[in-house]
């Protein structure tokens, strides 16, 4: 498997992931590399089977500290429950870690998938909150939980 970063010819393997997923298709804008968030593209042989993307906050908000995110990450059904989004998430560690000593992440408190996955790279509840910048669970019904990981 190679991980590279997504580059807008990928668009159209992104939205194929996204569909398959029942997910909310992925727009040129969350694809288009800048130079302060990274998306990565998970490869087998001539298949893109996984899309993961980090977002960066210059500024503290109420909940949440400034600092590098992990974002959205979206396997691709027929792959999943093999270690690439495992291998996405180092990738994008890395990648934070270049930039900054702290990476952090947050997740609806149920889960348990997810929040496994990342307690098993490092990361550490720093908090439960109803909204994290702009983001609720559940219609606002369950809490999300705010997770860091040190290099």
């Amino acid at each position: 498997m190679q991980i590279r970063e997504a580059t807008l010819d990928d668009l159209r393997y992104v939205e194929a992931i996204c569909e398959a997923s029942d997910r909310r298709p992925w727009t040129p804008d969350m694809v288009a590399p800048t130079g302060d968030r990274v998306v990565l593209i998970a490869a087998r042989q001539d298949d893109i089977v996984g899309i993961a993307k980090t977002h960066f906050h210059s500024e503290p908000d109420i909940t949440a500290p400034a600092g590098h995110y992990l974002g959205g990450i979206v396997v691709s059904p027929n792959f999943r429950r093999r270690g690439i989004g495992s291998a996405l998430t180092r990738a994008r560690m890395e990648w934070a870690w270049s930039r900054s000593s702290t990476v952090y992440y947050f997740a609806n408190e149920y889960n348990t998938a997810s929040i496994k996955m990342h307690e098993t790279l490092g990361f550490q509840s720093i908090g439960r909150f109803a909204e994290i910048r702009g983001v609720t669970a559940d219609e606002g019904r369950s809490e999300l939980v705010l997770f860091q990981a040190s290099r």
